[in-house]
């Protein structure tokens, strides 16, 4: 049920995506520090659990695409595309949902790693020995969290950014959860 709620903020109209450093002011300098960094998110989350770390597959198939998906691939509406929606996990927690949308047009060139990975973290493709350029990060602050009854929680945020090789592009999506923030709060005591 849970993965369901993360997952409608990207079925949001209207959701408002920035540049992130258009939104240095909106964010505490940790939120800033997560979201617009552009190394491997899994090294950092590896190294803040511990290497208690896991991936969660939620999804990987092909299907339709979100319109602002294929807006941002360049692809016609309603265009298909391989689908990977994960929970990215530390401590045994979901501290990111991952939706990453690959259009690969040189599958059989030797990038079949990208559909086939499971439980296996998309970074290790991405900063890998053949490492992709990234684009610049877009973010998103959703206003609520879908936690009834928490009148002070802070707000979800998301970042995406487009990764391409040759003719290869994987859009990645990220929602930072709640408990990653509250990770992070733990470990700043603890030092």
């Amino acid at each position: 049920m849970a993965e369901l709620q993360v997952h409608d903020r990207f079925l949001q109209p209207g959701a408002r995506w920035h540049m992130g450093s258009d939104c240095h002011s909106l964010m505490n300098p940790v939120t800033r520090n997560w979201l617009l960094d552009r190394g491997s998110l899994t090294r950092r989350l590896k190294l803040l659990s511990g290497n208690e770390f896991q991936v969660i597959a939620l999804r990987n198939e092909t299907g339709p695409l979100l319109p602002e998906e294929c807006k941002l691939l360049d692809l016609e509406t309603g265009a298909s595309g391989w689908i990977r929606e994960v929970y990215l996990a530390g401590l045994g927690r979901p501290w990111v949902f991952a939706r990453s949308i690959i259009t690969c047009l040189d599958r059989e060139a030797g990038d079949s790693p990208l559909f086939g990975l499971g439980e296996v973290p998309l970074g290790t493709v991405l900063f890998g020995d053949a490492p992709y350029q990234r684009s610049e990060i877009e973010v998103c602050r959703y206003l609520e969290n879908g936690q009834a009854g928490q009148q002070d929680a802070e707000p979800l945020w998301a970042r995406r950014s487009l990764f391409s090789r040759r003719r290869n592009r994987v859009l990645v999506q990220e929602v930072f959860l709640p408990q990653l923030w509250e990770e992070l709060r733990k470990t700043a005591l603890v030092k």
